[in-house]
């Protein structure tokens, strides 16, 4: 091969980087924009529907932390809202829905604008009082931690602290609040048990055997299941798009108040 065809194809591969590199930072560009689009879509919501305690009442606080959620200012923006999800440790704050299809909000807004982030929402399957065996909610894994983004902060070196300061999720419904604590987390895959359909005894201590061989958090040595209390699963992806992975975390009810 002589030197002029050796040089031709030096270029050519040259361009084709500098194509693909631009490639990227326009689909970068893209999405950081659908993200900025997403994030003021949901602190307009919160603003306009969530009231969170004044400094003086939050010393007041006992059971759980005394947010006031509008659910109908929520319901006349989405009829499908069941929910406002709140994780302190990990500062998730988002209204859930409940969707009608499989993967109907993947890709939709609480607003139901297209756009990538899409919205918190309950398994079809799921009960959309809460109430279920075994809920799920699911979320994107946003790259600016907005979302379930900020999910993976529990698997990272150094982070262990946070659930020993705060390992509560909290669930306000209509008429409920409801509060799990964390008991389990681990990187899974699409279709794995973690997401089994739970409708009796057997297979709920299926799953908790299978959540316990997994987990790479131990289970809280107070962790009491005797009563079976409702299990609730965050799932969001895990690792590069498309390659299947999940990182699954398990919650179980604690405790119940009448809002």
């Amino acid at each position: 091969m002589n030197k002029t065809v050796l040089k031709v194809l030096r270029i050519l591969a040259i361009i084709l980087c500098l194509g693909i590199i631009v490639y990227e930072a326009v689909r970068i560009y893209d999405d950081q924009k659908e993200y900025a689009v997403a994030d003021d879509e949901y602190e307009e919501i919160e603003s306009m529907a969530v009231t969170w305690p004044k400094e003086e009442d939050s010393a007041q606080v006992i059971y759980y932390p005394l947010i006031q959620i509008d659910f109908d200012k929520l319901e006349e923006i989405n009829e499908d809202v069941v929910a406002w999800l709140y994780f302190p440790c990990l500062e998730i704050s988002y209204p859930v829905v409940k969707e009608n299809t499989v993967d109907e909000y993947i890709h939709l807004t609480f607003d139901k604008q297209v756009n990538k982030a899409g919205c918190l929402f309950e398994d079809v399957l799921s009960d959309e009082e809460f109430r279920g065996m075994h809920d799920i909610v699911f979320g994107h894994n946003m790259r600016n931690g907005s979302m379930f983004g900020s999910l993976k902060k529990l698997y990272a070196t150094g982070n262990e602290h946070l659930l020993e300061e705060n390992p509560y999720v909290y669930v306000y419904t209509k008429d409920y609040v409801f509060q799990y604590r964390v008991f389990g987390y681990y990187i899974t895959k699409v279709g794995s048990e973690a997401y089994k359909v739970v409708e009796t005894d057997e297979s709920y201590e299926d799953l908790l055997e299978y959540i316990q061989l997994h987990s790479a958090y131990p289970r809280p040595a107070d962790a009491d299941f005797s009563g079976k209390p409702s299990l609730l699963t965050l799932s969001t992806c895990s690792g590069q798009s498309g390659s299947g992975k999940r990182f699954v975390v398990h919650t179980y009810k604690t405790a119940a108040w009448e809002r």
